[in-house]
C-alpha cells in the first residue's frame, strides 16, 4: 500500500537544538498509527513536524504525492492535513457550532452535509450546539476540537494527547470515535501517553525514545514485545 504521509530520516527541532534525530515513520490511508514513548521523546515535536511547525534540518515529508517539507502550516491545511493540539484547541466563547464553523472557514458553498457528517460522529454535540464549547466537560470539549478540524475534510487528521486528563469512559469513547473517523477515509496520526490503550486500538505504532526511532510494528506486536513492555510500556 501506498503511504498517505511519509516521514523519511527527519531531523530537527526549535531554533538550534535538534529534537528529533533521522525519524521515519508512515501513515496508509484509512489508518491510525500512535506514536509512543516517555516523556521528552519526540512525540508531540514529530507530530508537529509534520504540520510545519518544526526547523527540520535534514530529511523530507512526503504527503500524497507532494513534498511537502518545510511547507507553511496554511498551505499544509489546504492539502488535507488538520492538527488538534492538545491544549487551547476550540474556541471556549463560541458556541459548538460556532466552532464547526469556524473550522469551515476554507470551505466554500452548502456546508449542511458536513454539519451533519459531524454531528452523526458526534451525537452528544447535536443537543447541545449552541451551547458555549467552554462549559463543555473535557471529553466533549476534545469531541468539538475533533469535529472542528474535520469540517476541513481533511485526509489526515493529527491528534496530540486526545485522551489527556479524560476519564476511562471518554478515553474509550475518544477511541471509538478515531475508529468511526478511520472509516469515513480518513487517517489519524496521534501521539498518546496510554501507550497500553493506543497500542490496543491503533493499527500500528511508532515508539520513539530520545527523539529517535526505537520500535516500530502493528499495535498488537508492540504489546506482545517484551522489551517494549518492560521499556516503555511499565511492564
Amino acid at each position: 500500500m501506498t503511504a498517505l504521509l511519509s516521514m523519511e530520516s527527519l531531523t530537527g527541532g526549535y531554533g538550534d537544538a535538534d529534537i528529533l534525530i533521522d525519524v521515519s515513520l508512515h501513515v496508509d490511508v484509512d489508518e491510525i498509527v500512535a506514536i509512543v514513548g516517555p516523556n521528552g521523546a519526540g512525540k508531540s515535536t514529530a507530530m508537529k513536524s509534520v504540520f510545519g511547525l518544526l526547523t527540520i534540518r535534514g530529511g523530507k515529508m512526503l504527503f500524497d504525492g507532494d513534498d511537502i517539507t518545510r511547507w507553511a502550516p496554511n498551505r499544509i491545511v489546504q492539502r488535507g492535513i488538520c492538527y488538534v493540539p492538545q491544549v487551547d484547541n476550540i474556541f471556549r466563547e463560541m458556541s459548538i457550532h460556532e466552532n464547526l464553523e469556524m473550522g469551515g472557514f476554507l470551505r466554500k458553498g452548502d456546508l449542511s452535509a458536513a454539519y451533519d457528517r459531524i454531528y452523526t460522529l458526534f451525537p452528544d454535540l447535536k443537543e447541545r450546539r449552541r451551547t458555549p464549547a467552554g462549559s463543555l466537560s473535557g471529553g466533549q470539549r476534545q469531541m468539538v476540537a475533533m469535529g472542528r478540524a474535520l469540517m476541513l475534510d481533511p485526509k489526515l487528521l493529527l491528534l496530540d494527547e486526545p485522551t489527556a486528563g479524560l476519564s476511562p469512559k471518554y478515553m474509550e469513547q475518544i477511541f471509538q470515535i478515531c475508529r468511526d473517523v478511520r472509516d469515513t477515509g480518513v487517517a489519524i496520526l496521534l501521539v498518546e501517553q496510554h501507550a497500553k490503550q493506543a497500542l490496543a486500538f491503533a493499527d500500528r505504532g511508532y515508539v520513539l525514545a530520545a527523539g529517535r526511532n526505537r520500535h516500530e510494528g502493528s499495535g498488537a506486536d508492540l504489546l506482545a514485545d517484551r522489551e517494549v513492555a518492560e521499556m516503555f510500556l511499565g511492564g
